[in-house]
């Protein structure tokens, strides 16, 4: 049977949409599960120029601001606190008093050293007159044996007479009466000074019976009261005379300065110079084999994060501190400037800067493979890896003293370069791994960080 010819014009529209369904479902299977994406420009790995500039490393840590002067005096002389004449956030003078405590005790053994003191003196009074007259008993037997005159012949009665007084004079010649009058004397003398020395250490008991600042500073804390007890073995630590019970200690307590400086004990108040402060900081003792006194730094503030403050490292600490089996040592910057806002405990971020290599060639660390002592780098022009000397090696860029030459072209090996930062060796602000900022102007807040500036 012959279909007729409008029917056999449908047949055909049909065959050609299936067929044309059926090439489109071949071509989109064959794109999806059959053809390999081209490589993604962006996974290919970006190349950089070897440039010229300053390369530095530093280290960093954090740290407080601390009075670079403290001092927490107590009372050398024992008793009563009668008067508290500070009060905390005062501002005192060296020298001005702080509290008092009841003198009368210090001025009664004040009264016994000074009677101690005119009975020794009239001892050595007494034994000079006994030596004078030793000394002149002396001189008149001498001249007598010098020039013996003729007696007559004694009786009996006026021999047993003679050797009787012959008996009393061998037991103390005029010799020996003068050796015993200088031993005297100067036994007498050796009081007299003793006695000088309890009434000096008797009258600084009393001065001591008032508190004074042994620096310039700020009052920062109070610890005693009116009523309470203070001073003797409670004493802070301070240089001392005393002797035969009259002791008492001469100082005010003691100050220390330069460095991480706190009186021992808590003392009757916590002076502070607030004036002159400090950053102390620990560094981990990794980094602080790389520091030593005289390196610049740079600080920043938490309390003002937009203020780079210029530091220099005044001391490291010959002994560590381990806290939970870290070492550590601790570092103290004296700051060229102090911000008006700036206060004492005040979270303070320092970095070092360790090493610097001007006009040197420098490539990026993360384009530096390293194996043991030998450092590498992969070329951008396909001839493959080239050996290079190192330098100045800081976490985001690294000196290169051989090898390459300015301009040459090397791949990164690790990703590609992020940020906003460029590679023109132009005020680069892109952070890199390991805290460093380029170009070296900001701070770096880990370990290791390094910068540079291209020319």
């Amino acid at each position: 049977m012959v279909l007729p010819r409008h029917k056999l014009r449908g047949l055909s529209f049909v065959n050609v949409a299936l067929v044309a369904i059926v090439l489109a479902i071949g071509v989109t299977a064959y794109f999806l599960f059959f053809k390999k994406d081209p490589p993604a420009a962006g996974a290919t790995r970006p190349s950089v120029a070897v440039q010229r500039g300053e390369v530095t490393a530093s280290v960093s840590s954090s740290g407080t601001l601390q009075s670079s002067q403290t001092a927490s005096p107590q009372f050398e002389t024992s008793g009563t606190v009668t008067q508290v004449l500070v009060k905390v956030g005062q501002v005192v003078a060296k020298g001005a008093a702080i509290a008092k405590v009841d003198p009368a005790a210090a001025e009664r053994q004040l009264r016994i050293a000074q009677q101690n003191q005119i009975a020794s003196a009239n001892s050595v009074t007494a034994a000079e007159g006994t030596l004078s007259d030793a000394q002149d008993a002396l001189e008149a037997a001498e001249e007598a044996s010098a020039s013996p005159s003729p007696t007559p012949t004694p009786s009996n009665g006026q021999q047993q007479q003679t050797q009787q007084s012959q008996g009393q004079g061998q037991t103390q010649s005029p010799e020996v009466a003068v050796s015993n009058a200088e031993a005297s004397l100067a036994k007498a003398k050796a009081d007299k000074e003793q006695s000088d020395q309890n009434v000096d250490a008797a009258e600084a008991a009393v001065d001591a019976t008032t508190l004074k600042a042994p620096i310039a500073g700020t009052i920062t804390a109070v610890n005693g009261a009116v009523g309470s007890v203070a001073g003797g073995s409670n004493s802070s630590s301070g240089s001392s005379s005393g002797s035969s019970g009259q002791g008492s200690t001469s100082g005010q307590g003691s100050a220390s300065s330069s460095g991480t400086s706190t009186t021992s004990g808590t003392g009757f108040v916590d002076i502070a110079d607030l004036k002159a402060l400090q950053v102390v900081a620990a560094f981990a003792e990794a980094d602080a084999i790389k520091i030593k006194a005289g390196q610049a730094a740079t600080v920043t503030l938490n309390a003002e994060p937009g203020t780079t403050l210029t530091a220099s490292l005044a001391t490291v600490s010959p002994t560590p501190t381990t806290t939970n089996g870290v070492v550590s040592y601790s570092a103290t910057f004296s700051l060229a400037k102090l911000p008006a806002n700036a206060r004492m405990g005040q979270t303070a971020n320092v970095t070092v800067q360790t090493a610097k290599a001007a006009n040197a060639l420098y490539v990026p660390s993360m384009a530096i493979a390293t194996s043991g002592t030998t450092y590498t780098v992969t070329m951008a022009d396909g001839s493959g890896t080239r050996e290079v000397q190192v330098g100045v090696r800081g976490d985001s860029y690294t000196q290169i003293t051989s090898g390459l030459n300015e301009g040459d072209q090397i791949e990164l090996l690790q990703g590609a370069i992020g940020g906003t930062g460029t590679q023109n060796g132009q005020g680069r602000q892109g952070q890199q791994p390991g805290g460093g900022q380029f170009p070296g102007a900001g701070v770096g807040q880990g370990t290791g960080a390094g910068g540079f500036r291209g020319r």
